[in-house]
C-alpha cells in the first residue's frame, strides 16, 4: 500500500514537472504552483494526475472543472446508475451473449457446458475462433485460434478447452469499410444512459481501431480511439492511444481519419438503444459494438466503462450533462 502511495507522488512529481515545462516556466515559484493546483483539483474534484496533464484539466477554467468527469465522479455516477445484483450479466460473458441474443449472431460456446459435437461444428463454420476469459476486462486473456478441420485436431483443442472458464466464439465478419488493417475487429465504444425518463440518450460515441497483431482493439491495448459526431456519425477528432500519441491518419494503413464516414450509422444509433432497454437495471452502460453489413453485433458491455474516453479528447464536459440525467 505504501509503496503504491510513494509511486504515485513520484509519478504526479514528474507529470507536474512536465507541465510547468510545457507553460515555458522554470522558476520553482511556478512549480511550487503546479504541485499546489494539482493537490486541490484532486481534492475538489477527484482529478487523478493521467487527468490533470494528458487531458489537460490543468488548462481548464473552474467553470470547466465543475463540469468534468473525472475518477471520483464516474465512481458516483456507476452507484447511481446500475444495480449491483445485474452487473454479473454484463460482466459474465456466457450470461451476457444469453441475455442479449437479439444482437449478437456469431455462434459460441461456453467451456463449462460444451459438449464435442457442439464444438466440433463450431471448428467448421469459423476459420478461426475465439477465446475469451468469461469475465476479463480491456481486453485481457483473449486469443485467436485457427479451426482445426482434423478430427484428432478437433479432439486436442476441445481437451485443452473443456471445462474451462472460457468462452469460445466464431469470428465476426465485419462490415469492409471498419477494416484498417490490424487483426482486430474493429468496434465503437457507446455510451447509452437511460434517464430519469425512461429515455435512452448517447453519450459520446468513439470509434476503437486496432493497431498492428493485436487481437484486439481495446485503447489499454495499444489501439486508436477516435471521437465520432453523434448526428452525422463521422468521425471529427485525431485520434489518441494509452501514450497520448495523436494522429489524422491512422498510423498502419494511411487512412485519414479527421472526416471519415462510420457505416449504418442510424441503424447502428437505432438498435443500440433498443440493446439498452432491454437491461434497464443498468442505466449507464458502455457498450463495445462491431458493425456488420447488417447492422451492429454486440461484443460486451461495461457496468464500470473507462471514463478517459470520456473526458481525455474530442467533447468533452460530460458531468452536468449525465447528472442532470440520472
Amino acid at each position: 500500500m505504501y509503496k503504491q502511495i510513494f509511486s504515485y507522488i513520484k509519478k504526479s512529481i514528474t507529470l507536474c514537472n512536465e507541465v510547468t515545462a510545457e507553460k515555458g516556466h522554470k522558476n520553482i515559484f511556478h512549480y511550487l504552483y503546479t504541485y499546489y493546483d494539482y493537490i486541490i483539483s484532486f481534492l475538489i474534484h477527484g482529478c487523478l494526475i493521467r487527468q490533470y496533464r494528458y487531458a489537460d484539466f490543468y488548462k481548464k477554467s473552474e467553470c470547466e472543472r465543475r463540469n468534468t468527469v473525472t475518477y471520483r465522479r464516474i465512481c458516483k455516477i456507476y452507484q447511481k446508475t446500475n444495480n449491483p445484483q445485474y452487473i454479473h450479466i454484463l460482466e459474465e460473458k456466457h450470461k451476457f451473449n444469453s441475455h442479449f441474443n437479439k444482437f449478437v449472431q456469431r455462434n459460441w460456446i461456453y467451456c463449462k457446458e460444451m459438449v464435442f459435437e457442439e464444438f466440433r461444428s463450431l471448428c467448421f463454420q469459423s476459420d478461426a475462433l475465439i477465446v475469451k476469459p468469461f469475465n476479463g476486462v480491456e481486453g485481457g486473456g483473449i486469443t485467436k485460434v485457427k479451426s482445426p478441420k482434423k478430427q484428432s485436431e478437433i479432439k486436442e483443442l476441445y481437451a485443452k478447452y473443456f471445462n474451462s472458464n472460457n468462452l469460445i466464439e466464431e469470428c465476426i465478419t465485419q462490415h469492409p469499410n471498419m477494416k484498417f488493417g490490424s487483426q482486430s475487429i474493429n468496434t465503437i465504444r457507446i455510451h447509452t444512459l437511460i434517464d430519469k425518463n425512461g429515455n435512452v440518450q448517447i453519450i459520446k460515441p468513439v470509434l476503437r481501431a486496432g493497431i498492428g497483431n493485436s487481437v484486439v482493439d481495446n485503447y489499454c491495448a495499444g489501439g486508436c480511439v477516435y471521437n465520432i459526431d453523434l448526428e452525422t456519425g463521422v468521425i471529427d477528432s485525431k485520434s489518441l492511444n494509452k501514450q497520448h500519441i495523436q494522429h489524422i491518419k491512422h498510423p498502419e494503413t494511411n487512412i485519414c481519419m479527421l472526416g471519415y464516414q462510420i457505416p449504418l450509422w442510424d441503424i447502428v444509433i437505432c438498435q443500440i438503444k433498443e440493446a439498452a432497454k432491454l437491461l434497464p437495471q443498468c442505466r449507464f452502460i458502455g457498450w463495445d459494438v462491431a458493425i456488420t453489413e447488417n447492422g451492429i453485433e454486440l461484443i460486451e458491455g461495461n457496468h464500470n466503462p473507462d471514463y478517459e474516453l470520456l473526458e481525455f479528447f474530442g467533447k468533452t464536459g460530460w458531468y452536468k450533462k449525465i447528472t442532470n440525467s440520472i
